[in-house]
This record gives C-alpha cells, structure tokens and sequence, in this order.
C-alpha cells in the first residue's frame, strides 16, 4: 500500500524542553504564586506542600500511562493534586492554578533545527502530517508552542492525549489521528523518539515506525524492533522517498 501520511511525535521529535526535571519545581511553584495572587485571603497550603503534591499527582499520571495506557485533563490532574492536599478548590481556583502553570511553561520548549525544512519537504512531496503527542497539558499550551516555532501550518491534524481517553501506544490513540487524516493505518510512519509508546504502538496497527534515537534514557526493549533508526528528523526524508 502506497504511502500517504507521517504521524509525528512532539517531545523529543519535534521540540525539546530543557532539563525537564530539574524544572519541575519552577514549574509547580509558579503555578502556586499565580494561584495566591489570584486568590490572596484563601487559607493556602505552603508553597512546598504544593509544589510536592502537584509532583506526586504529575508522576501518578505517568504511571497510569504506562499500565493503564490511558489518559489525563490538566484539571483532572490539578484537582488529584489539590486531593492529596486534603484542600478543596472551586473551579475558579483550579483554572488559576492551571493558568499559572501555563504562564510557566509558556516560552520554554526549543525546536531541533532540522524540523520546520523537513516539515516543508514532507508537505511539498505530498504527505499528510499528523501530530500525536501523550501529554496532560492543555491544547492550548502546546499549540502556543506550535505556533511559536512556525509548526502550525505545516501540520495537517494535531491530536493531544489531553482530549482523549486513551494514550500511547494504546491503538485507539493512532486510530484517532489516521481517521482525522482520512488514511489508514498501512500508508502511515510513525516517527518518535520512544520505542514502547510510538514505535510497538504504529508497529501493533501495521504502520512503519521510525524510531528517532535521542540522550533519553526510555526504555529500550529488544524486542521491539522498529522499520528504521535515525537521529535527526531530516533523515526521514531518503526513508520515504525510499518506501514510496
């Protein structure tokens, strides 16, 4: 079957956040200083009380992805931090605290410098792009992402785990985004940088898979076995051109 359309990872196959742990506590503690400033006369817990919290119920999310294979809402998330705090919210105070965690991260995610002419090539040639990204993050902030870095119009359907029910490498996930694409499974590659969430999952519903082999320490099961390696997106190219 011929191909017709690439599905693309975002973290680590598109953009990058720098030093993603060691920024979590900016992150959780500028989300607590939004939610004081918004509500100042609430009776709040102390900023590292939260910010421990909000770790717990982040990591807890990730745990789920990987047994479960299902998913979060940023407001799911918030509201089973603010559980473990034993701290009631109303609404308006969660969409504060998620406002500020979206002020944190607004800005930080770089791109890899090979991905908007790549991006560009793909589309000339003829190829639907897809994005399918596991995250609980708001759409909104990951679009601002998309947006900053010249990548929204270069992809024809973004699909974010945030808005459904199930994540990577469940296959309702990949069912979501080749229906959106209006292809099937057979003329799509999959192209991301982990092996259990992007590359078994294409590979389980008969897609290529590229595997985009980046510093990360994600597992690396032997029996996974993706269709080709590379380490810089721009080497999909002679792979399509290839497989076409």
């Amino acid at each position: 079957m011929s191909l017709r359309a690439i599905i693309l990872d975002l973290g680590g196959t598109l953009i990058d956040w720098p030093d993603w742990n060691e920024d979590v506590v900016r992150r959780w503690a500028l989300s607590y200083d939004y939610l004081i400033a918004k509500f100042p006369s609430s009776h709040w817990p102390q900023r590292d009380a939260y910010t421990q919290a909000m770790r717990q119920a982040e990591i807890a999310h990730w745990v789920q992805v990987v047994d479960n294979q299902t998913s979060s809402t940023p407001g799911a998330l918030l509201s089973a931090g603010f559980e473990l705090l034993e701290r009631p919210v109303s609404e308006e105070e969660l969409l504060a605290a998620l406002d500020g965690y979206g002020e944190a991260v607004s800005g930080w995610a770089i791109i890899f410098p090979d991905v908007v002419e790549t991006l560009i090539t793909l589309r000339k040639l003829g190829y639907k792009l897809g994005l399918l990204s596991n995250t609980w993050w708001a759409s909104a902030w990951h679009n601002a992402d998309l947006a900053a870095h010249g990548l929204t119009n270069l992809l024809d359907e973004v699909v974010y785990t945030s808005d459904l029910a199930y994540s990577k490498p469940h296959p309702e996930a990949f069912r979501t985004v080749t229906k959106r694409l209006g292809v099937v499974p057979e003329e799509c590659v999959m192209v991301g940088d982990r092996l259990i969430d992007d590359i078994s999952g294409a590979l389980g519903l008969g897609m290529r898979a590229v595997w985009k082999k980046t510093h990360y320490p994600w597992p690396e099961p032997a029996h996974i076995v993706p269709t080709a390696i590379i380490t810089d997106l721009a080497e999909v190219l002679p792979l399509v051109d290839a497989w076409s």
